[in-house]
């Protein structure tokens, strides 16, 4: 409707790994000029920390008391390795905040997300693993500690899809 704006997204994994996951892919499927930014906390964060799409195996959550159980609930999922093929995402990335140079890494891919959307070529897509230490039941810096130890080996930081040079032509 207005082309020149920039539009972006700011979800959670529940709102988009779960309730808006059809939504999510047909948006990329299509390569809407849109920048999403996921963040990935691994519990519904905003309605008491039930469990998410992204919860981990064995973590434990308001509706998995026990932990999450792979053979009742599935595996998590890795929704950035999920939508990386679809031709309409044009850059996928995950990045995190639980370090101070961390923090720089993403603000560096969301300012690549908004410059690669000048391009107009489909979906930029990031996803923020980020702590919960009230629904995780944790402190700040213990949260801090479980997002190293167990949501990073998961969910491994860094660029999953980057545009190609050719890509690129155009942007100043």
């Amino acid at each position: 409707m207005l082309p020149e704006k920039y539009v972006f997204t700011y979800q959670g994994d529940g709102d988009l790994a779960a309730i808006g996951t059809a939504e999510t892919i047909h948006c990329i499927n299509r390569g809407e000029n849109i920048m999403i930014i996921f963040i990935n906390n691994a519990v519904y964060g905003m309605t008491s920390g039930q469990m998410a799409p992204t919860t981990l195996i064995g973590m434990k959550s308001t509706t998995s008391p026990y932990g999450r159980d792979e053979g009742f609930s599935g595996m998590p999922i890795k929704v950035s390795e999920l939508i990386a093929p679809l031709k309409g995402a044009f850059y996928v990335t995950r990045q995190s905040v639980h370090t101070p140079n961390n923090v720089r890494k993403l603000k560096k891919a969301i300012t690549n997300g908004f410059n690669y959307q000048k391009l107009k070529k489909g979906v930029t897509f990031i996803e923020v693993i980020s702590n919960c230490p009230s629904n995780w039941k944790l402190t700040p810096v213990k949260s801090n500690e479980f997002i190293e130890k167990e949501m990073i080996p998961y969910y491994p930081l860094g660029d999953i899809k980057l545009p190609s040079k050719e890509d690129l032509n155009g942007l100043k």
